[in-house]
């Protein structure tokens, strides 16, 4: 099967329950291959429990997907803000230069190891697969890991010769797919700044997924796949102004993080601490939030269950083996250092602007709609942390580790960075209406008067407040 057939069979596994979330077929088109990943991930867990070929339940959870579009299309629902064609090609186009690195062989070590060695046997059957995933013949590949870069993969070759080409590709797509979300999610919570700014903000935010690792998502890595997922989850549930009212997207991306990655499942846990937090007001919604992490530690414990090692806690580490010792200090001080190598300079810069603008700029952003900018920033220095003590008490040679690792698990912190700063730019580029209450959370009732000016493809759902600030009705604001 040839990379652009099995491209193809992504966007159509995917695109009715896309179609159904977002209501919009140009946006559906780009969120497609996020659900096919999430369905393939579905079934290759129940292969794991039940047996059976992978193909078998393909066949059973594909026809359910169907069916959960056609009940939720019945269902009343709007179309999202900003999902008409042209500015589903403004979130698009602009990120297609950096996927021509595509054309170098798939020869990293990590994606042949990993991911795609893990789509082979998980394309035969459960007895296969758990057989696999609790040999200690395949503990170097990182068995523990969660299945979604994989599943897709697997369910391609279920049915396929395997060739790296394809397995190239099917990555490539599914990373986009997230991209391309977090561009549009961008673009949704800054409804309030022109245009002309707002749009050019959002596609940087996406572009800024190349900006340590511009080689990672094309060669198989999954670092920018679960980073731009969480990081879109983290722009619908911590900067938009009701987050909690339709969920469903950022639920889905913040399980493609859980679902992905470790790390995206140590994100996954603080993302959901601090949208409950944030919706304390609300909580039995908010409770909604956890369920990626519950996904993420559900795999977890079906992993152990079934054998697998992990490199970090398979081992005594070196903090509970011989406690803080000159050797793990030192460790600490490397790691510092190297971070601070890879994002000191883009994460001193957003925080100094950060510091600027809630200094001049606060009760602008508050009128405007958009979330507090110390959410970024806590969940930023909660994933340093976590980082840096796994980096410190990890088992691995600190540096091997830290010079093949650190530029790729350092994306969302990039990320994050550029969302502060998006943040602040639009704020003080857009009209400061000081004779307007401040919003608060969730808003009152929008009074629906007409699109956003500017936008070149605006979406019905666009509507302004009382007082002139552009809201979104399927936003809440």
């Amino acid at each position: 099967m040839t990379p652009v057939v099995a491209g193809l069979s992504l966007l159509v596994g995917g695109f009715p329950l896309a179609y159904a979330l977002l209501r919009s077929p140009y946006l559906a088109v780009l969120l497609a291959p996020l659900v096919s990943a999430l369905l393939s991930t579905a079934a290759v867990i129940l292969m794991l429990l039940a047996g059976g070929p992978l193909v078998l339940w393909l066949a059973l959870v594909l026809p359910a997907a169907a069916a959960l579009a056609w009940w939720l299309l019945r269902r009343p629902g709007e179309p999202v803000p900003y999902g008409g064609w042209s500015s589903a090609l403004l979130t698009a186009l602009p990120l297609l230069p950096p996927l021509l690195f595509i054309g170098e062989p798939a020869v990293r070590w990590d994606p042949h190891s990993i991911w795609w060695l893990r789509a082979g046997y998980l394309s035969h059957d459960g007895g296969y697969a758990r057989e696999a995933i609790g040999s200690a013949g395949f503990a170097f590949s990182h068995t523990d890991y969660p299945p979604l870069a994989s599943a897709p993969l697997a369910a391609v070759w279920s049915v396929a010769e395997p060739d790296f080409r394809t397995a190239q590709a099917v990555g490539v797509l599914i990373g986009f797919s997230a991209i391309a979300m977090l561009v549009h999610l961008v673009r949704r919570v800054l409804a309030f700044a022109p245009a002309p700014v707002a749009w050019p903000l959002a596609i940087g935010v996406g572009l800024a997924t190349w900006a340590t690792a511009p080689h990672a998502l094309t060669s198989g890595y999954v670092d920018p796949l679960w980073s731009a997922a969480a990081a879109a989850a983290v722009v619908a549930l911590l900067l938009a102004a009701d987050p909690l009212r339709r969920p469903a997207l950022a639920l889905l991306l913040l399980t493609v993080a859980a679902l992905a990655k470790n790390e995206g499942l140590v994100v996954a846990g603080g993302v959901a601490v601090l949208a409950t937090v944030r919706a304390r007001a609300q909580l039995r919604r908010a409770g909604l939030v956890w369920l990626p992490a519950l996904a993420g530690v559900g795999w977890a414990l079906l992993a152990r269950l079934l054998g697998a090692r992990s490199d970090i806690t398979g081992h005594a580490g070196r903090g509970a083996a011989s406690g803080w010792n000159p050797e793990t200090v030192e460790r600490f001080r490397v790691t510092l250092r190297v971070l601070r190598d890879v994002v000191g300079p883009v994460a001193a810069g957003a925080l100094a602007v950060a510091v600027l603008g809630a200094l001049f700029l606060r009760r602008h952003r508050r009128r405007a709609g958009l979330g507090s900018d110390g959410w970024l920033w806590a969940l930023c220095g909660y994933y340093l942390a976590a980082l840096t003590l796994t980096y410190a008490l990890g088992p691995n040679d600190i540096d091997w580790w830290l010079r093949t690792s650190a530029a790729r698990v350092a994306v969302l912190v990039v990320l994050l960075a550029a969302l502060s700063c998006a943040g602040w730019v639009a704020v003080a580029v857009s009209p400061d209406r000081s004779d307007e209450p401040a919003v608060t959370e969730p808003p009152p009732p929008a009074e629906v008067a007409g699109p956003a000016v500017g936008d070149p493809e605006p979406s019905t759902a666009d509507a302004r407040a009382p007082g002139g600030r552009p809201v979104s009705t399927a936003e809440g604001r």
